[in-house]
C-alpha cells in the first residue's frame, strides 16, 4: 500500500537575530525556505540551553511583528536577541 506524503509547503523562516560567525555562521535577515535549514544550524539547535537562539527563527509571515518585539525592551525576543549576541559557540 502506497503511503501519502505531505505535499503541503511549509513556511519560510526568517533569522531575526545578531550576526553570529564560526559554528553557528548565520546572518540577520537570513530567510530559510520551507524552514529548512542549513545541517550545520539543525545540529546546534538540537542541542540543550539554545532555547533563546530557536526562537529567533521565526515565520516569515510574523517577521514585521517579531523585529517590532525586539526593539521592545524587556520582550521575550529582545532578552533572547541578548543571551544569543553573547553566546559563545
Amino acid at each position: 500500500m502506497a503511503t501519502k506524503t505531505d505535499t503541503t509547503p511549509k513556511e519560510a523562516v526568517m533569522y531575526i537575530g545578531p550576526t553570529k560567525m564560526g559554528a553557528l555562521h548565520v546572518t540577520n535577515g537570513s530567510v530559510f525556505r520551507d524552514g529548512i535549514l542549513p545541517d550545520h544550524l539543525v545540529k546546534v539547535l538540537k542541542g540543550k540551553g539554545v532555547e533563546e537562539f530557536k526562537s529567533l527563527f521565526v515565520p516569515i509571515s510574523l517577521a514585521g511583528k517579531s523585529r517590532a518585539a525586539l526593539r521592545e525592551s524587556g520582550s521575550e525576543l529582545s532578552k533572547a536577541f541578548l543571551a544569543v549576541k553573547s553566546m559563545e559557540v
